[in-house]
């Protein structure tokens, strides 16, 4: 492979977790520049994107994202910021360790995903993250949970437990981390506050053709997506779009209905295993198809309750579904980038 091609960044940064990688990135990478630094910054997801100071644009992937699609030209630069994509702790490791060698890790959380590759409990997926750390000067951590910043602590060389000032509020611990890796470096801190204010605004239900939603399809773990139906409240009806690729998914979150970790009024499900899901849960089997989402908008003109949708972004139901509601995926501005949940 020979030298990762950001050897040339004067400061590494690589960003892991389960939640809010993507937004913690692109707000770093913002406000670095906005301190007159050079800086670029790649993330993944479903959007691969790379940043080089203001321009941003979405890069070219084939079917199934790999940690190859990292290997691109870059100008020299102060700092740069990377998403790590890895989902397996040699993934996870191989991008630390050979790709980066990063300065500095910001841990955002610790949640119940990918639990085929990294365990089936939080205390197991923080083991696996933590096997990852150890080639970084310092990390940063978000995860609020103390048992599992201990267990991360034993991977890093030196691990500082970042505490949000609104621990209630779904991604509060995003920008009092952005905040603390600015400071690190030497530079001014944010209002951290204005940023809280910024995730508040765009945690509230949504109104299309009198039916009240909230677009949580990203929010693919369901530690998170308990979160915001605690917060948003309401008592929603929950969609869950499960996917053929991810079974650990389906299993966290079908623990998560059967458990009943939040209030909702009732479930559907589409997808792969959802006829299964469904018997386990008294819920709704729906068509993964266009016809699934006029059933399901139907449903909740009947019902009367929020719609709260999560799981997975693919599918023939949700991406239906998104499309009547109107939600897009527009690219952001770099310099207008403003803290959100995904």
């Amino acid at each position: 492979m020979g030298s990762p091609p950001w050897k040339i960044a004067g400061t590494r940064i690589t960003v892991q977790g389960t939640r809010g990688k993507t937004s913690l990135a692109l707000s770093l990478h913002s406000e670095i520049i906005r301190r007159n630094k050079s800086s670029f910054c790649k993330v993944t997801g479903a959007v691969p994107l790379l940043c080089i100071n203001e321009s941003l644009v979405r890069l070219r992937r084939g079917k199934y994202a790999r940690l190859y699609e990292n290997l691109f030209d870059i100008p020299k630069s102060d700092f740069c910021v990377l998403e790590n994509q890895g989902i397996t702790p040699y993934t996870m490791k191989v991008f630390n360790e050979l790709f980066v060698k990063p300065k500095l890790i910001v841990v955002t959380n610790v949640r119940l995903d990918h639990v085929e590759d990294m365990g089936r409990s939080r205390e197991k997926i923080a083991r696996s993250m933590a096997s990852s750390l150890k080639g970084a000067e310092i990390v940063f951590s978000g995860e609020a949970n103390g048992r599992l910043n201990e267990i991360l602590s034993k991977g890093a060389k030196r691990l500082i437990e970042v505490n949000s000032l609104e621990p209630e509020l779904p991604g509060s611990e995003i920008p009092s981390l952005i905040d603390e890796v600015l400071k690190f470096f030497g530079m001014s801190g944010i209002d951290v506050r204005s940023y809280l204010a910024s995730i508040r605004r765009n945690l509230t239900w949504r109104e299309w053709e009198g039916i009240l939603y909230f677009d949580a399809s990203k929010v693919n773990d369901p530690d998170s997506a308990s979160l915001l139906i605690k917060w948003l409240g309401n008592d929603p009806f929950l969609f869950i779009q499960l996917r053929k690729d991810r079974p650990g998914r389906t299993w966290a979150f079908l623990k998560m209905v059967r458990e009943r970790w939040v209030d909702f009024y009732g479930v559907a499900v589409a997808g792969e295993w959802s006829e299964e899901f469904a018997k386990r849960v008294d819920g709704r089997k729906l068509p993964d198809s266009c016809d699934g989402a006029d059933l399901l908008l139907n449903m909740i003109r009947d019902g009367g309750h929020p719609l709260f949708i999560t799981g997975n972004r693919n599918g023939g139901l949700v991406g239906c579904l998104l499309g009547k509601l109107g939600v897009r995926d527009d690219l952001p501005s770099i310099t207008d980038i403003r803290l959100k949940i995904r």
